[in-house]
């Protein structure tokens, strides 16, 4: 019963319904109770409606009298006609035709359609001012509550943190992370990941795409990641992070250092999707004309919240040499192309130096610089990725209209090699469905199930071409291997001492664009708790995080290197769907050609 109850989100719509009403009532009240004729503005555009209305009018009466006069003839030529002939088949369904025309559009018929269509026409327009003014009712009480919170909650802030600030000076600093004391196999295991991260990593980038209200459970396998890395000292080796559509606002998070509740003074990235308010996140649009507008809802809310989760926490991110680079990438539906923003000004350079300087894929970026705009840009470039039509309107930055980051590319890998020569990739799709039944009987339904469907196989792509350059490369260095073997009996000079050289720069240039990575990917599978838009869905959320939080760190403890391994790579498949019991179900492993 609970997931029936929260199908849809029954409060917010009892709560617009009465706001619909209230709006409705406003309205009576303006139009019955105040004389709008004293005004002069209201006079002459009374007087404008009359003359188009008079004008509309005149025309209706025009066409309907052509239309009545044409039928009129039709039916007073058949009965001209000869006996035989008007018994035919054809010309009686002519004249029934026409006697029918001439009876709708002609006399007291008319007049009376005329008379219907202008009721419906008047009610509305009543009831699209009514959907406007519950919008606005909405919008300003929501601003009410939120700036009646924050001049609740300032004071007590202040006071939290200056003690806080206070604990912090008198308390011995902390000791850095080490990995917990175990025994046997356990502790050799952890031996292995130290000797691991200290050999054989040291560039580590984060993937993480989109899938709305689903970034729940992106968001319970990060925190993870975050502890894991952290036990075994390597969260200093993590370079890169990029994020498209509701990956690019959990990034914000790790790029904000809010991942650890431990030591905050402010929400962190579980604080705020366990509390998640369906309300904080809605805003209505101002003027809003069903089928007309370009989306349903605006992003308001989330730009009100970005400044207040991320002020003064991001400003180490724009310097001139940053610890950690970061992409969002957006489309550009003017030329159908992917950009992306970063804080890394040697992008440029990166991508020339590469020869990548003509692929449209690397080629459009906009790079956030640490000026007093950084702040604000970040945020656009945020939002342009998480611009999902036909829920947020269209995001325009510099003229250009922007629209979701995984309508052309859902798993943005193509930043950690060859750009950032990442060793160890995370990445993190929000796979699955939501649907219990196939719904094929819903318009609405089907359309979510596509792009569903589509963002799967973009993911599913994605992964299969990163575990193809990997067996390419691992064939590339089996390749190497023999022909360094066979150098020293090639003679130095000669057609065989050409080939030879020519084998060594095309390896070179495959080397430079492309390595092997280990990547651990992890995610959702079958029917999930959420679906892309049920941010409504507080309890889902919870339990999403928890879920994958809880899957992910045994996942790492356990079979990390299983999982990563370059010649036998694994997704690691959770089951969306939360017990009923403590029991959780064990994952199932895919080879990503199988995905």
């Amino acid at each position: 019963m609970g997931r029936i109850r929260s199908a849809l989100p029954w409060g917010m719509m009892v709560l617009f319904g009465a706001l619909f009403c209230v709006a409705w009532w406003i309205e009576d009240c303006l139009i019955y109770s105040v004389d709008w004729g004293q005004f002069s503005v209201v006079r002459l555009a009374r007087e404008i409606l009359q003359s188009l209305g008079s004008g509309i009018h005149f025309a209706g009466h025009l066409i309907w009298a052509g239309i009545a006069g044409a039928s009129n003839l039709i039916v007073q030529g058949f009965d001209a006609l000869p006996a035989e002939v008007r018994e035919t088949l054809p010309m009686r369904l002519v004249a029934w035709t026409a006697g029918s025309m001439a009876a709708t559009f002609g006399g007291d018929a008319a007049v009376a359609f005329g008379l219907g269509a202008r009721w419906v026409t008047g009610k509305l327009a009543m009831a699209l001012i009514a959907l406007n003014g519950a919008g606005w009712l909405y919008n300003i009480l929501r601003r009410m509550f939120r700036y009646t919170r924050l001049a609740v909650q300032r004071p007590i802030r202040f006071y939290s943190e200056r003690e806080e600030r206070e604990e912090a000076e008198a308390a011995a600093p902390a000791a850095p992370a080490r990995p917990p004391v175990a025994s046997g196999t356990k502790r050799a295991r952890r031996r292995e990941y130290l000797q691991f991260f200290d050999s054989h990593v040291n560039t580590i980038g984060i993937i993480l795409p989109g899938g709305g209200a689903r970034g729940a459970y992106q968001a319970g396998a990060l925190k993870a990641i975050y502890e894991f890395l952290q036990t075994y000292n390597a969260l200093n080796k993590v370079r890169m992070i990029a994020g498209t559509s509701i990956g690019a606002w959990n990034a914000m998070f790790w790029l904000a250092g809010m991942i650890d509740q431990q030591g905050m003074d402010g929400p962190s990235l579980e604080h705020w999707w366990k509390s998640l308010s369906f309300a904080r996140l809605l805003d209505f649009p101002w003027f809003y004309i069903p089928f007309w507008s370009d989306s349903i809802l605006r992003a308001a809310p989330w730009r009100e919240s970005f400044p207040e989760l991320f002020r003064k926490r991001i400003d180490h991110l724009f310097g001139e040499d940053p610890d950690i680079h970061f992409y969002f990438t957006r489309c550009d539906v003017t030329r159908a192309v992917n950009e992306y923003a970063t804080n890394w000004k040697g992008i440029g350079q990166r991508v020339d130096d590469l020869g990548l300087d003509k692929d449209d894929s690397y080629r459009f970026f906009d790079v956030i610089e640490a000026d007093n705009d950084a702040l604000a840009r970040t945020a656009d470039a945020v939002f342009s990725s998480m611009n999902v039509p036909p829920l947020f309107p269209s995001a325009r930055i510099d003229g250009n209209p922007y629209e979701d980051g995984s309508l052309t590319e859902s798993v943005p890998l193509r930043f950690a090699s060859p750009v950032e020569e990442c060793d160890l990739l995370f990445v993190l799709p929000n796979g699955g469905t939501s649907e219990r039944t196939p719904g094929q009987h819903s318009i609405v339904k089907r359309m979510l199930r596509m792009m569903d469907a589509r963002q799967q196989a973009l993911g599913h792509m994605a992964l299969k071409n990163a575990d193809l350059i990997n067996r390419i490369s691992e064939t590339i260095e089996r390749i190497q291997f023999g022909i360094n073997a066979l150098a020293p009996s090639v003679p130095a000079d000669g057609l065989a001492a050409e080939a030879l050289e020519g084998l060594h720069e095309e390896i070179a240039e495959f080397n430079q664009q492309n390595r092997r990575l280990y990547i651990f990917t992890i995610a959702p599978s079958g029917k999930l708790e959420l679906g892309n838009f049920d941010f409504w869905k507080r309890r889902e959320a919870q339990n999403a995080f928890d879920l994958m939080y809880v899957q992910t760190r045994r996942e790492l403890q356990v079979r990390f290197f299983e999982d990563i391994e370059p010649e036998d790579a694994r997704v690691v498949m959770v089951d969306g769907l939360v017990p009923a019991g403590d029991e959780l179900p064990k994952p199932h492993y895919r080879r990503p050609a199988q995905l």
